[in-house]
């Protein structure tokens, strides 16, 4: 059976195991309306396998469904092509093609956990990130208005701080668009009242969970990044293998040919979560930077780069190495080791003596 949710009206349909339709039915969306409709399509089969794409309304309907089927398969409506790319596209046709793919066993499944405290503190994180976006933003939209009335000299952080604004907030030409700029300044002042008081909550959610401690133990990684990468992998078991980690978080490789010509260059793909490339970036930044003391992570990068002769290419191993540092210390609850990410030897190279150097 396929189930395609929108906010006023479902459709679900169903097929039996030789392939034939079952029927379908249009019902309005409703916690009551959505079990009975389940329920009574349970009754009629021996066994029943449900998929529903993953969306803004998928969390809530798992929540109903699991109990009440065999399988429950939440899916990427990117790789449905077969649906996507339907000339006569609408709601029972797209049923009808989610049936088929599940039958022939081509849906690309998504990982989605159960634990509702988990849930919880993923939406304070997401919620959280939301606010530092708020932030860049209006700080952006500050500078662009400050530049358009010709003020062009703009220091660093001076310009939004509470002490400094008003020798800026002088120099504009009149009265109105002094009140302007106060006003996008009191929405930035908000703005990073609402960040903080989101982080308070995101800590408070946080402390629960003994891994955030760990993660911090590697260097580059601080708080808000342990948080991050807690919330959104929520459980290190969803991952077989690196592999798969690394394309979700978008740095995994991607290679395109045909008839063993190359169809262009490999680059990352651009698919997967973008917070967590941007987490690795900067604890790369943070712990290879020239006021940082020696490290796991420094020593990593520089034998990379020695070893590459790409700067790139180390600081993407880097990264790479760093989530799948902190994956393994969550996976097998072990405390972080300096000498498994980056081993180092002690021994003299005078003691091997001249015969066995290579």
């Amino acid at each position: 059976a396929a189930l395609d949710l929108h906010s006023s009206h479902s459709v679900l349909g169903s097929i039996d195991q030789e392939g034939n339709s079952q029927g379908r039915v249009c019902f309005e969306t409703e916690a009551e309306s959505l079990r009975e409709q389940v329920e009574t399509l349970r009754k009629k089969a021996r066994s029943l396998h449900l998929t529903l794409e993953a969306g803004a309304l998928t969390r809530w309907a798992v929540g109903i469904l699991r109990p009440l089927v065999d399988r429950l398969i939440i899916c990427e409506p990117r790789h449905n092509r077969l649906i996507n790319s339907n000339p006569n596209k609408c709601d029972e046709v797209d049923v009808e093609g989610m049936c088929l793919l599940l039958r022939l066993g081509k849906l690309k499944e998504v990982w989605m956990g159960q634990d509702r405290t988990r849930e919880i503190y993923r939406a304070l994180v997401y919620e959280l990130l939301n606010w530092r976006d708020a932030q860049r933003e209006l700080k952006a939209l500050i500078k662009a208005r400050y530049r358009q009335w010709g003020v062009l000299k703009l220091h660093g952080l001076k310009v939004f701080s509470k002490t400094f604004r008003r020798d800026y907030l002088s120099q504009l030409p009149g009265d109105e668009e002094r009140r302007m700029m106060e006003r996008l300044y009191l929405q930035h002042d908000q703005a990073v009242a609402q960040w903080k008081e989101t982080l308070r909550e995101v800590e408070r959610a946080g402390n629960a969970f003994w891994e955030v401690r760990e993660f911090q133990r590697l260097p580059g990684v601080g708080p808000i990044a342990a948080h991050v990468f807690s919330a959104i992998i929520e459980a290190p078991e969803r991952f077989k293998t690196k592999a798969q980690l690394r394309q979700y978080s978008s740095l995994g490789i991607t290679d395109r040919s045909s008839d063993g010509k190359p169809l262009g260059y490999e680059r990352l793909n651009r698919r997967g979560n973008r917070e967590l490339k941007n987490l690795s970036y900067h604890a790369w930044r943070t712990a290879c930077k020239s006021t940082t003391g020696p490290n796991a992570i420094k020593s990593f990068y520089q034998a990379s780069r020695e070893r590459t002769h790409d700067v790139r290419h180390a600081r993407l191993n880097t990264q790479r190495k760093i989530l799948e540092t902190l994956w393994l210390i969550w996976l097998h609850r072990r405390p972080f080791d300096p000498n498994k990410f980056f081993p180092t030897t002690n021994a003299p190279a005078e003691e091997a003596g001249p015969r066995s150097r290579p």
